[in-house]
């Protein structure tokens, strides 16, 4: 297990997006408002749905977009979020922020430790920064629950949903039809 980082947790005063992008650290952290939020690491559920869904989302990504994982959102000055997936309108983007200017749809899988930041306060960042499509996923033990949101009139209203064991149809800006519980459950089988 890594140390704490001095530079992170002997700190007093708030953050400058300069300062936190100049961290040197590679962990889960996101500034909001010269706060650091921490985000403990995801369980091994998380990480399956969130690698498996990138990938069943980029085989249906149309051109043009481009799906990426966990990284930094700029969603206004001050203010960088991680969503653990993020479609993209400008392919072959570099560096190590992304403006949300040039994001059509996050998505976050919400786990017991980041319920509460994923269910009020992402989603009324990623509304004043423009971002057209929300999808929130919760993971429960009857299996994983989607909720897909459009942006209207700078509020999510959302579009459709999945309960646990149903498939999730998405169909802007990708269309695709999802099976949420195979994604988070299916292994490779021992060889």
């Amino acid at each position: 297990m890594a140390a704490p980082v001095p530079e992170v947790f002997g700190r007093t005063g708030p953050w400058t997006e300069a300062e936190f992008l100049a961290l040197p650290v590679d962990r889960r952290l996101e500034l909001l408002d010269g706060a650091l939020l921490v985000s403990p690491s995801a369980r091994v559920r998380h990480q399956r749905l969130s690698f498996r869904l990138a990938v069943a989302l980029d085989a249906a990504v149309p051109p043009g977009l481009e799906v990426l994982e966990a990284i930094n959102v700029r969603v206004g000055p001050g203010k960088i979020l991680i969503p653990d997936l993020a479609v993209v309108a400008v392919p072959g983007l570099e560096g190590s922020v992304c403006d949300a200017a040039d994001v059509v749809l996050v998505v976050e899988i919400t786990s017991p430790g980041n319920a509460a930041v994923d269910r009020a306060v992402k989603p009324q960042l990623y509304a004043q920064a423009g971002v057209p499509h929300y999808l929130r996923i919760e993971l429960a033990e009857a299996g994983p629950r989607a909720l897909v949101y459009r942006l209207d009139r700078g509020h999510y209203r959302e579009v459709a949903r999945a309960e646990p064991g149903c498939p999730l149809l998405v169909t802007e800006p990708i269309a695709a039809t999802l099976d949420l519980a195979a994604l988070a459950t299916t292994t490779r089988p021992p060889s």
